[in-house]
Formats: C-alpha cells, sequence, structure tokens
C-alpha cells in the first residue's frame, strides 16, 4: 500500500513579548497632542478673541433701562400751573424672558388697553443672539389701578419702571395755545411743540447684568446715566384773563350761532400776549365749545381778509405822507367805479337825506363811518407801490415775532399785479389775507406811538437750578411818526363815540378802535351776499394805551363787527383794565355817554348775553333761522338739534379759574 499525503505543518510565530512601554508613549503623546491643540485653541480664544467673547457674554447679560426725563412745567405770567408732570407705572417686557407671548398677551391686552396681536408682536421681538431685544414698551404711564393687576399677575419678563405722565391743571384753558404731547412724551402741538427742545429734558439710562431667569447678578457693574429734568417755561398768558376771553367769546359765538371765533388781548407797553382764545361754532351733532388742545391756535394760523380793520393802515400811511390830514374833505357818493370795465364799489349803508347820496366827509368821517367809497378817494392819492409799501410797513406779508409752528405769512398782492382794483381793493381790506395777530400787532403799533411793539408768549425760561431767565424781547421799529399816531387815535376814539365802533365803548376808560365787516370769499370766485368775517380791533385807555384787543368772529350771516364783535371787546378789555388796575381816564363818561345814544340810535344792545340772555338770544336766532334750522345748524348752513346748541355755557366752558391755585 502507498502511504498518504503528509500534512504540512503550520508555521506559528513565536508571541512576542508585551512592550507596555511603547504604547504608553504613543497613548501620552495622542494625550499631549490633543491638550496642546486644546490649549493652543484656548490661548488663540484668550489672547487673540477673548475681548470678542468677553463682550458677547456682556452683551448676553446686559439689560438696560431708560429713565426718561421729566418734562418741564408750563406756567402763566403770575406762576400758576398750566402744564406739569405726574409721575406714573411704564409697563415694559424683556422678551428673552417671555416663553409664551401669545399667553401673556391675552392675559395682558384687556387690562393695558393695547390690541393683542400689538402686545404678540412686541413680546416675540428677542432679537438675534448676538443682539438680544432686552427692552420693549409695553404701555405708557397707565393708571395705578392697572399696574397693581398686572404686577399682580406677576408674568415672566414684564417689568415696571416710573415715566412722567402730562397733567393740565388749569382743564381746557388755553388748550390750543399749550397743544399737547405724543404718547411717549414728546410735544406733539403748541407750545408743547414749539419748546419742545426746552421741555423734554435729557433722558439717562440704567445699566445691569442678569442671569437668564432675568435676576440681577451679584457683584456685576451696574450703570447709572441719571436723566436731566426739563427747564420750565413761563408764558406770557394770564390765566384769568384767558378764561374771560374764552368765556366772552364761546357765549357771543353760541348767540350769534357764528362758525367760529377768536380773540387776542395784548399789554401794547411790553408786548406781552395775555390772552389767546379760539372757539368753534356748533355743529348738528356738537355744541359750540373752546378750542381743545388738538385745534388750530385760529390767531397764528388762520388767514381771513380783514375788511375795514386794514382802513387803519390805509389811512396811517395817507397821514405820514402828507395826502391827507384828519380835516381834508372829501366829497363821498354812495358808489364809485375805479375802471369802466370793473362793478363799482359800494359803500355799507346807503347815504340818505343828502343831496344825490353824495355826504361831504371829513378824513375822519370816512373813519368814523367807515367808508369804503371815501377810503377809495384817499387811495387814489397814493401810488399803488405807496400802498403796497404801507401794508408791509405794518407787518403784513411777514410772520409775526410770535414763535409758532406752521404760522403763515398771509398773502398779500404784488402791486406790479394791481391792474385796475388792486390798490382799492387792498386799502379796504381785500384781496388780502393776514392772521389775526397781524392785525393786532397793526393797532399796537399805533397804540405805542407808531412803533411796532412785537409781541411774545415765552415770557421766561427756569433752569434746573431754579434760575429764572427772561426771554430776549425784539426791539420795535418805527413805522409813522408819533403825530400820525396821535391823529390815529384821535380819530378811532372818534369811531367808538359817535361811530361804528359804539359797542366797544367801556364806562371810565377812552377807547379808540376800528369796525371790520368783511364779506367772506366763495371758493367759487366772488364774495358771499350773506356770510361775514366780523371784527372789531382796539386799545384801551386810548389816551395812555395799555390794553389791546382783537375779536373775529366769523359769521354765517350778513352781521357787522360793531354789532356782535365790539361788545365782546368791551367786555374782555374791561376785564383787563379792572384786573391790572389801570385807573380810569374818563371819569365823566363822556365817551361812553355819547357811545351809548349811538348805539341806541343804530338799537344795538351792546351786550354779550350770559345765563338767562343767552338762552334767549338762542331762541331768538332759532326764529329767525326758521322751523328747518336751529342754532346748531346756523353754524355749518345745516339743520340740527336745538338742544344741541342750547347746551349750557358751563358745560362747554372751562372752569373758573378762581376755584383753583
Amino acid at each position: 500500500m502507498r502511504p498518504g499525503p503528509q500534512a504540512t505543518p503550520v508555521f506559528r510565530p513565536a508571541p512576542r513579548a508585551a512592550r507596555p512601554t511603547r504604547r504608553l508613549g504613543v497613548c501620552s503623546a495622542l494625550l499631549l497632542l490633543g491638550f496642546g491643540a486644546l490649549g493652543a485653541r484656548v490661548g488663540q480664544l484668550q489672547l487673540a478673541s477673548g475681548g470678542k467673547y468677553k463682550q458677547l457674554s456682556v452683551d448676553l447679560a446686559q439689560h438696560t433701562i431708560p429713565l426718561t426725563a421729566q418734562r418741564g412745567s408750563v406756567f402763566d405770567r403770575n406762576g400758576r400751573d398750566l402744564a406739569m408732570s405726574i409721575e406714573r407705572t411704564t409697563v415694559y417686557a424683556d422678551p428673552t424672558l417671555v416663553s409664551d407671548p401669545v399667553a401673556e398677551a391675552a392675559k395682558l391686552a384687556p387690562v393695558l388697553a393695547v390690541d393683542s396681536t400689538k402686545l404678540v408682536r412686541a413680546l416675540s421681538a428677542k432679537g438675534t443672539t448676538r443682539q438680544p431685544r432686552r427692552f420693549v414698551y409695553l404701555a405708557h404711564t397707565v393708571d395705578d389701578s392697572v399696574a397693581t393687576m398686572v404686577q399682580a399677575m406677576k408674568l415672566p419678563g414684564i417689568g415696571f419702571m416710573p415715566e412722567s405722565a402730562r397733567s393740565y391743571p388749569a382743564g381746557s384753558v388755553a388748550a390750543s395755545v399749550l397743544g399737547q404731547v405724543h404718547f411717549d412724551g414728546s410735544g406733539a402741538a403748541g407750545i408743547e411743540s414749539e419748546y419742545n427742545s426746552l421741555l423734554a429734558g435729557k433722558s439717562g439710562s440704567l445699566s445691569v447684568e442678569q442671569d437668564p431667569l432675568g435676576h440681577d447678578i451679584p457683584n456685576t457693574q451696574k450703570t447709572l446715566i441719571d436723566a436731566q429734568r426739563g427747564t420750565d417755561v413761563v408764558l406770557s398768558i394770564d390765566e384769568n384773563l384767558q378764561w374771560q376771553a374764552e368765556y366772552s367769546l364761546l357765549d357771543q359765538v353760541k348767540a350769534t350761532g357764528a362758525r367760529s371765533g377768536m380773540a387776542v388781548t395784548m399789554d401794547v407797553t411790553n408786548g406781552s400776549v395775555l390772552a389767546m382764545a379760539s372757539v368753534s361754532g356748533a355743529t348738528p351733532t356738537t355744541p359750540a365749545k373752546v378750542a381743545g388742545a388738538g385745534d388750530h391756535n385760529a390767531p397764528l394760523t388762520e388767514l381771513f381778509e380783514p375788511g375795514s380793520t386794514n382802513k387803519l393802515i390805509t389811512l396811517s400811511w395817507a397821514l405820514e405822507h402828507g395826502h391827507v390830514s384828519p380835516d381834508t374833505m372829501f366829497e363821498v357818493p354812495n358808489s364809485i367805479q375805479v375802471d369802466k370795465h370793473v362793478k363799482p364799489y359800494y359803500d355799507a349803508e346807503t347815504h340818505t337825506g343828502v343831496p344825490n347820496g353824495i355826504e361831504h366827509w371829513t378824513t375822519a368821517d370816512i373813519l368814523r363811518e367807515s367808508s369804503n367809497v371815501g377810503t377809495i378817494k384817499i387811495a387814489q392819492r397814493m401810488h399803488n407801490q405807496e400802498v403796497a409799501d404801507g401794508v408791509r410797513a405794518f407787518g403784513l406779508g411777514s410772520q409775526t415775532a410770535i414763535e409758532w409752528p406752521g404760522q403763515p405769512a398771509g398773502l398779500l398782492l404784488d402791486p406790479s399785479r394791481y391792474y385796475a382794483t388792486g390798490k382799492y381793493s387792498t386799502a379796504i381790506g381785500y384781496g388780502v389775507s393776514v392772521t389775526a395777530m397781524q392785525m393786532l400787532d397793526a393797532f399796537a403799533t399805533i397804540a405805542n406811538g407808531g412803533v411796532t411793539r412785537p409781541p411774545h408768549l415765552l415770557d421766561a425760561t427756569i433752569d434746573a437750578k431754579g434760575v429764572r431767565h427772561p426771554a430776549p424781547v425784539p426791539d420795535g421799529t418805527r413805522v409813522v411818526s408819533q403825530n400820525t399816531a396821535s391823529l390815529m387815535t384821535q380819530m378811532l376814539r372818534g369811531v367808538v363815540a359817535k361811530g361804528t365802533g359804539a359797542c366797544a365803548a367801556i364806562p371810565g376808560y377812552y377807547v379808540a378802535g376800528k369796525t371790520g365787516t368783511a364779506k367772506k370769499a366763495l371758493a367759487t370766485g366772488g364774495y358771499s351776499a350773506d356770510a361775514t368775517m366780523a371784527s372789531f380791533i382796539g386799545y384801551a385807555p386810548a389816551d395812555h394805551p395799555r390794553f389791546a384787543t382783537l375779536v373775529v368772529l366769523d359769521e354765517n350771516n350778513l352781521s357787522f363787527g360793531g354789532a356782535v364783535a365790539a361788545p365782546v371787546f368791551s367786555e374782555i378789555t374791561h376785564f383787563a383794565l379792572q384786573q391790572y388796575g389801570v385807573n380810569p381816564t374818563d371819569t365823566t363818561n363822556k365817551q361812553y355817554s355819547a357811545a351809548l345814544a349811538t348805539a341806541r340810535a343804530s338799537r344795538n344792545s351792546c351786550a354779550v348775553p350770559h345765563g338767562a340772555d343767552l338762552a334767549r338770544a338762542q331762541a331768538a336766532l332759532q326764529t329767525q333761522l326758521g322751523p328747518t334750522h336751529s342754532a346748531a345748524g346756523a353754524s355749518t348752513g345745516q339743520s340740527g338739534s336745538t338742544a344741541t346748541a342750547g347746551a349750557s355755557t358751563a358745560a362747554s366752558l372751562p372752569p373758573d379759574p378762581s376755584k383753583h391755585n
């Protein structure tokens, strides 16, 4: 038998002996390499980027709360508070700490009276990882009861801080002058807006570091930048006189069914505006009321054609340049045609009882009777440029010295565009658009002896240390001579004693002034046959002027300035004379008696109706308008509720200032 194949032996190497030293070395090397890389990275972060990451960590923990500055106060000339700030609570949120914006918004919305969608958006605005948003306002200056309810909710991320809210202690007195503030406390209108940079102060801030739960981190830096309180502002306004002006004007607007009214009183010895009132007439749904904080301050913003009060400028300029004297005689017919291609100009009242309707009047008579024809005859002696220079010299066409937002300069015709009628229309106050303050300035210039007396509302400021700084007052410029001003004053006294301004008379004082009755321009061209701007502007005492007052009523019927505006002038100016203790100058009531006789002859009552008299006046107006109209509708030409128009003055008038300090 053959033997089978032999198995090949498998070679197995002998096992090596363990070498722990080598393995340990490799592991150690790997560890050293890893720690080295880590150390290098740490070194890089620490040395090269350490500042960057340190700042990032601070930013993530940093929480900055703005500290609003307390807004400065506004005082009247006697130190009474007109506007002040009171502390309230403002609710804010740190969105990074809010876990459920929708749920928190649902709880906060009905309490804060803020739309829930708006709250969700604010609470969800967390920012970015690098720039987290740690502060957002939810509601400014809430009532204490609201703040208490929100605090009781103990919602994460919701915080509270003190913030000033604006308060007006005098209520609606001078509201359209003071204006109002925005929700964030910044000035929105009126004085609050014009002097916002003074009143606002400078905000501060408080910066702290907090942990992710919103707790302050102990032993970390806190940075406090104190807020700086705003500067106080002192106005020239006299709260008592302001109230009287609003009271008198409001009742006359109600009694006559006027669309609106405005009144201004200034001290002609220094230019201080003591009262500036605006009144809105009744509508079918609202009664007449004193203008509010959101309404226009009409004497500085509303333009109108002045009508016959502009004759003061025409006659003053004619006297100054030797074209006439007070005794220059004119033949004055009832009408005059200056160009065959245009309609004639007429006097307001027909000349009766004289041959051919031609009056023989002096310059003084023309002013006393407010004759358009007579004034045009005077203007015929003047060149176009002279008439244009006169209105500009008295300040028309330029803003007044009062700083006021949106104050217009007015509109004047260029003398090159007078053509056939421009000079004559300007002479009698048409084709000229002015503010009430501009017209009062013109009269104050005559009262001040022919030198302008720039008006001002800002009397002084009071800084944080309590130091009072009087506001600078511009110097006046001479417009006409002292002699011209004296002659004009004498003629203006005649307007009150025996002319169209009899109802402006004040017992015990001589008064100088002029009526104005301008028909209102129509949007379609031409002038209304009924609606007028009825005005009276004057000053007293005429022999030693102290106060100048303007009253303008926007009437929707053919009302004359001497009948409706002059009585308001008398009431306001009389109050001012008594309030400031001005000695009487007409102790025998010579002018007042003459004016009273003139008014009776014209069947003018010369009284601003109040109380029961006002109710009777409104009833008479209702009868005059007929059954399809009411006193409320008289201001708009629409029918309305008599009850609305008959609302008591007390309901729409600010409280008597004597009842608060």
